[in-house]
């Protein structure tokens, strides 16, 4: 029985050592516009993760109806939080999706989704 008990206990220690950290995944904080929000057509689109993202493998794209591509000018923030995309020209009234990707920097582990707003 002492052997048993040994055996678990040093699976156990095997597991928390060599387990991957929970952390790593960057998800949306928050949007700029909101997902799912009407708005006036904005000069910025921002996303804020809740953790640092790496710029390579980071960003997004922007469709109007889910198809018409819209050219974007992509920066990242000082703190590498936040992905800034700035509309290279007007944008017209309409359904938006913002198709988003990050990498973590602590272990470049990949998340990814897609958010979306209307401009009025």
């Amino acid at each position: 029985m002492h052997n048993y008990r040994a055996a678990i206990l040093a699976s156990g220690i095997a597991a928390l050592l060599f387990a991957s950290p929970a952390f790593g995944h960057a998800r949306i904080l928050s949007s700029n516009p909101a997902d799912n929000a009407t708005v006036a057509a904005p000069k910025t689109i921002s996303l804020t993760f809740s953790e640092k993202v790496t710029p390579a493998f980071s960003g997004f794209d922007l469709t109007m109806g889910g198809t018409m591509k819209v050219a974007l000018a992509i920066s990242v923030s000082d703190d590498g939080k936040t992905i800034t995309g700035k509309p290279r020209g007007a944008m017209m009234t309409g359904s938006y999706q913002i198709h988003w990707h990050a990498a973590a920097v602590d272990d470049g582990h990949h998340t990814e989704g897609t958010l979306s707003f209307s401009i009025k």
